[in-house]
């Protein structure tokens, strides 16, 4: 049977609204209420005030218990119903988000000493890199140790080419790194000509499109990105050389990812 707007119903709102405005309510009193009543809640109280009011999934049930009760409150006021108005909700919330907070802060602390940990041999060579994993670091994130000197000559025969010093630097500390949009992985160097010049592929950096590859220069040791979606597709300059690659230009674009 289809329900009406009864004086009966609007009354046991205001009723219920006044025990939560006045903080009388307890979470799963107000939710069990809400979730047997939201149909005559937006019929009676209108859609602006219901999605106000309106608990939200994402929300704990405090904060739920906090927004409803403002704007159950500014609905009542509407009506010129004078109700008390408590703030042990907000209280509440207020210390689940200060204890949310520390929870953080005790994340980042433990981040950074896991950092620490597995990569503070990188300090020495790449400090700026460092500083920023122990901000930009996560669990999807990888980074595997580097290779041994003896690996570097099975690399060169490889590619028929003599590894410049600063990538033979890089390969020993750091073979693999897999950031989000970022691969630069000693496994799939390759050697490439593009745009009749010869590049070193270290791997892809999605600067300017999906796939975009990372280009090292063996005859100036330039970094290029090649921005192959670009009409026509470009090879674009990006770095003078690969520690402006690691020590500035990754890491702002880690900044800019994790802000």
């Amino acid at each position: 049977m289809k329900r009406v707007n009864s004086p009966m119903m609007q009354q046991e709102i205001i009723d219920q609204f006044s025990s939560l405005s006045e903080g009388k309510l307890t979470t799963q009193e107000w939710l069990s209420w809400f979730s047997d009543h939201q149909d005559d809640v937006e019929k009676i109280c209108g859609r602006t005030a219901f999605l106000k009011i309106k608990p939200k999934e994402s929300f704990s049930g405090v904060r739920n218990l906090y927004i409803g009760q403002l704007g159950a409150f500014d609905w009542l006021k509407s009506l010129k119903i004078n109700v008390d108005f408590s703030d042990l909700y907000k209280k509440g919330w207020e210390r689940e988000f200060d204890d949310f907070c520390k929870a953080e802060k005790q994340k980042e602390i433990q981040l950074q000493k896991d950092v620490e940990h597995k990569f503070g041999y990188l300090k020495d060579y790449y400090p700026k890199f460092f500083g920023q994993l122990t901000k930009s670091y996560s669990n999807s994130d990888v980074i595997e140790a580097g290779i041994q000197q003896d690996f570097i000559p099975n690399i060169e025969k490889e590619l028929s080419i003599k590894l410049p010093d600063d990538l033979i630097t890089w390969y020993r500390n750091v073979s693999v790194l897999k950031l989000e949009g970022l691969e630069i992985n000693c496994n799939e160097l390759s050697v490439e000509t593009i745009q009749k010049k010869q590049y070193l592929v270290l791997g892809e950096f999605w600067l300017y499109g999906d796939g975009d590859q990372l280009l090292y220069s063996l005859e100036t040791q330039n970094i290029y990105i090649f921005a192959h979606e670009n009409a026509p597709p470009k090879v674009i300059k990006i770095a003078s050389s690969l520690s402006d690659l690691i020590e500035k230009k990754i890491v702002f674009y880690l900044k800019e990812y994790e802000s």
